[in-house]
């Protein structure tokens, strides 16, 4: 047949063997899992520390009021609230955390004790040029509360 036309046929396509497309797929899922636990790891914020100070159980709050001194009018101790973050966060993202679990808890109201403390910061002498160098220091923010429902 030397006047027909020289075809050349491709070679057929790989099927992705079940096996392998299965065990990429284990790959991808573990990849996903390693790289949220590493992103988590990076964040700043720190967990509540929940110490339960009743049995009794309320309703989740919408709005947790913020006071410096226990009130005057009746209320239930639901929990004492400990919580801290690295050195830099700011105050009020820890006092928003602590509030938010206060109101996962039920309270209505918490009251608050700023134990954060400076850390670091230095003063250092350079002989060579005569003159002192200070680095900042820095507010590492810890806060206990307790989380307090007020008489209705």
């Amino acid at each position: 047949m030397p006047n027909e036309p020289l075809v050349r046929r491709s070679p057929p396509a790989l099927a992705p063997r079940p096996q392998l497309r299965g065990l990429a797929q284990g790959l991808t899922a573990g990849l996903i899992c390693v790289l949220s636990l590493a992103l988590g790891a990076c964040a700043s914020t720190q967990g509540v520390e929940v110490q339960r100070e009743t049995t009794q159980t309320f309703p989740a709050t919408t709005l947790v009021q913020v006071l410096q001194q226990p009130p005057t009018q009746p209320f239930v101790r639901i929990a004492v609230l400990n919580a801290q973050a690295p050195a830099g966060t700011p105050l009020a993202q820890l006092l928003a955390q602590v509030q938010a679990k206060a109101a996962a808890l039920g309270a209505n109201a918490i009251v608050v004790q700023n134990l954060s403390q400076k850390v670091g910061g230095t003063l250092e002498y350079s002989p060579s040029g005569g003159q002192f160098s200070t680095t900042p220091s820095e507010i590492a923010p810890r806060l206990r509360a307790e989380a307090i429902r007020l008489a209705e």
